[in-house]
Order: C-alpha cells, then structure tokens, then sequence
C-alpha cells in the first residue's frame, strides 16, 4: 500500500469523480485510476461503485476514508515537524477567494509570504461559484482556506474566523423614480427591478434575508458575477441594487443611498474545514490573512 494510492483515493473520495480526483491530485486521470484499482486489488474489496459516469463509496471505501485522512495527516505533521526543526515552513496552500475581497490587499498578503515564507507556494483561486460553492470545496478538501460572506453566524462543518463587515448601500441611477425620495425607506425598494448576485453568493444571501425578515417581496431581474458589471447596469437606470459600500468606485450617474432601515452589514469571513487540521504552510496564509486586516483596520 502506497502513500499515493491513498492521496489518490481521498481524492476520488471527496470530489465522487475520477477526472475531478485526479485534477485535484495533478496527474493524469489514468493514473489516478490505476492506483485505485491496485488499491482495491490489494485491500480484496470494491471501494467505489461505478454506474456509468456516476460513483460513490462502497461500504468498505467509507470504512478507509477516514483511515486514509488520519494517514495523509501524520505524514503532513511528520514533515512540518522537520521542516520546524530547521526553522521552515514549507507547502502548498490552495486559498479561495471573493470576487471582491473588500480592503484585504491580496497582492500584499501573498507579497508578504512570498517574503517571510518563500517556501509556500500559494494558489489563489477566484470564486466561480460563490460562497455556497467555496465553503463546499473547503469542507472537501478542495480549498484549504478561503475567504468567504457567510450571513450565517455557523455553518456546519466549517470553523469561520470573521475579517469584517461593511454596511450595504443602496444605489440607482440619477434618473431612477427613487432619486424624489429622501430619505428611501426599504419598502420603498420593492416596486423597482433588482440587479443581484446568483443564489448561493454571500451578498445575494444576505439582502435576500434582509427582505425576507420584513416579510416583503422584491424582483431580481438581472443576475451578475461582478460589482462592475452591475454599477453598469444600474448606471444605465436597468434595475437598482445593493451593493457593499466599498464596491461602489465611480459613481458618475449613480446615486449612492443609505437606507435607515436597512442596517444590513457584508460580512466577509476566512473559512478551513472544523474537522481537518491546518498544515503549517496553510497555518501561515492564515495569519499572514487575518494579521493583515488587523494592521490596516
């Protein structure tokens, strides 16, 4: 039995795909599989079952996976016990993070690694999925860190460090029927076409839970991915939004509102799995993250 075999195997595991295992792992999907079937030859049992393109554990594979966890673990451990010897911290950190990751200077944060631990070696990766997407992908191992907008104070099988939170603001084009009112009252709101993020992005969640607790409905017409794309819509008087307030940059014919009774904040979290410990290298993203927005509060 072979150390690979079992990173190959939590791979599969955790993602239920051969191709996603293996991109995960860096290989090539052939190898990935050749591994497995070894595995399972030497083990003397099945430890996926296979329906066309569709897989998921055998009974015998969720008996080892935990097994194959506490395994790739202690080796993790054992190098960063030696590395800790010769004073080093050394590995791979894969960190997710937001679209719009607020006051955090990522350049900076990782300018900072580079320098003070250059044998990390960070993959940043951009959400393409948002929060929802993110917090999965860390419960499974995908991510090892990452930052996130939860509007949920716990979240199962996550640990949340809160970074910090910055208040919604409201914003239409000049031109918008809201731009007579002063000042704008949430249900002022509801008569207007919406421009939000898709379900599962933190911030979609949040306004979402904000209409909802007020019992009031509104329309989402439009959905984006990015800030900019919806300062242009909005500018353009195609539906009105809110938006954190640190998102907004020219606001040439856009009016900029706060809402007294809408006090909702953007909170913007570092997520890890609760059940997983952190290696050294991802340990030092961690602090070089949450010591970075300590500084520049």
């Amino acid at each position: 039995m072979q150390l690979a075999q079992m990173e190959y195997f939590v791979a599969v595991a955790e993602t239920l795909s051969f191709t996603k295992g293996a991109q995960r792992a860096n290989v090539v999907q052939s190898a990935v599989s050749a591994a497995v079937s070894r595995l399972e030859s030497e083990l003397g049992s099945a430890l996926f079952e296979r329906t066309g393109r569709a897989i998921r554990l055998t009974p015998a594979g969720r008996a080892l996976l935990p097994h194959a966890h506490a395994l790739l673990e202690e080796v993790r451990a054992a190098k960063d016990a030696v590395d800790a010897v010769r004073g080093e911290v050394r590995g791979e950190v894969t960190l997710g993070t937001l679209v719009h990751p607020g006051p955090i200077d990522l350049p900076a944060v990782l300018t900072e690694l580079r320098r003070d631990h250059p044998g990390v070696v960070v993959k940043l990766r951009q959400t393409v999925r948002g929060t929802a997407g993110s917090l999965d992908e860390v419960r499974g191992g995908t991510l090892d860190l990452a930052l996130v907008s939860s509007a949920r104070p716990a979240v199962p099988g996550i640990r949340l460090t809160g970074l910090y939170a910055e208040r919604f603001v409201l914003i239409h084009a000049a031109t918008h029927p809201l731009a007579a009112r002063d000042p704008v009252e949430l249900a002022d709101t509801v008569a207007g076409d919406f421009i939000d993020f898709p379900e599962g992005w933190g911030n979609r969640e949040a306004i979402d839970a904000l209409y909802a607790g007020r019992g009031l409905d509104r329309r989402v017409l439009t959905e984006v991915v990015g800030f900019e794309m919806a300062l242009e819509l909005v500018r353009a008087d195609l539906g009105i939004a809110f938006v954190p307030r640190s998102t907004v940059g020219d606001a040439a014919g856009i009016r900029v509102r706060e809402v007294p009774d809408a006090d909702v904040r953007w909170p913007v979290q570092l997520a890890r799995a609760a059940g997983r410990p952190l290696s050294a290298a991802a340990d030092a993203v961690r602090r070089a993250v949450v010591g970075h927005v300590a500084e520049n509060r």
